[in-house]
């Protein structure tokens, strides 16, 4: 005889039957369960190798690379992606490395997948050649826009799409000139130098000069101004309503010679329609 939890009288045929019931109930439910990969099923390091070759750079290629030989590899890479600038792509290519993952498992064992995570800027974006990556960068401004006018709202979005769109930076931002001098405005990265005097460093000899300045290595740039000491080449694009000047919008990699043509016009045409799009502080027309 036994007394259950709910207070119910029972012999111990009762019980074992009820123990074999649970048991037999456990055993079909475990049947429909499938159990998860771990940290163990995903290689990284295959991963780490991958996202090295995808990287256009030569520098940051072989440094990169030489980074993963041996032992202490993963901690030598994880200080490589933040000394070259390139630690957010990095995430971005691994996230959908392991989301790809998961779809081969999902698939392998007829489960359907979905996604729930916020819309992002897509990973493959750092696989692009340069020419199509502008074009989808320039494709996203009009409804990154869509029924916002204002000045620091489009700019501040401008400077986020830019930064977590284009590899290796590690500064994208704007300044805008009041009373002959440039101010700092919304940007990616980094605190920054305040206000910059015109001709002054590249971004004021960019805004006097008004037009695009590339410098594949700042430290031979003569006035200089270094806000930050990981940064080596910068491009400055003006920001121009006809012929009134609004500001500079500036790029900063730790990589030398980041920056080409093809930035240059990317980057322009960009500002282009910013510019058209975007009601201008002041009240410029």
């Amino acid at each position: 005889m036994f007394v259950s939890e709910d207070g119910d009288y029972g012999d111990s045929a009762d019980l074992l039957d009820r123990e074999e019931q649970e048991e037999k109930k456990e055993e079909e439910e475990g049947e429909d369960l499938l159990p998860l990969p771990t940290e163990f099923d995903f290689h990284e390091y295959g991963v780490m190798e991958k996202f090295c070759y995808s990287i256009e750079n030569e520098e940051v290629f072989h440094g990169l690379s030489l980074a993963i030989k041996g032992s202490g590899a993963f901690g030598r890479f994880k200080e490589g992606i933040h000394r070259y600038g390139i630690a957010e792509r990095w995430y971005r290519y691994r996230d959908e490395a392991l989301r790809a993952e998961a779809i081969d498992w999902c698939e392998a064992h007829d489960i359907p997948y979905t996604d729930d995570r916020p819309n992002m800027v897509s990973p493959a974006d750092a696989e692009m050649p340069k020419h199509d990556l502008y074009q989808s960068l320039v494709s996203r401004l009009s409804p990154l826009f869509q029924g916002e006018r204002e000045w620091i709202v489009n700019t501040a979005n401008f400077a986020a799409l830019v930064y977590h769109t284009l590899p290796e930076l590690n500064w994208a931002g704007f300044y805008f000139l009041e009373d002959e001098e440039l101010v700092l405005g919304p940007f990616q990265g980094k605190p920054a130098c305040t206000r910059i005097a015109l001709g002054q460093g590249v971004c004021g000899k960019a805004a006097q000069q008004r037009r695009t300045l590339i410098v594949d290595d700042v430290h031979e740039f003569p006035g200089h101004i270094a806000c930050d000491d990981e940064s080596n080449s910068e491009m400055v694009v003006p920001l121009l309503k006809g012929d009134v000047l609004l500001g500079v919008f500036d790029l900063d990699s730790p990589v030398r010679g980041r920056f080409d043509k093809r930035d240059q016009t990317g980057v322009e045409r960009m500002i282009e329609i910013l510019v058209e799009l975007t009601d201008n502080p002041g009240g410029l027309p």
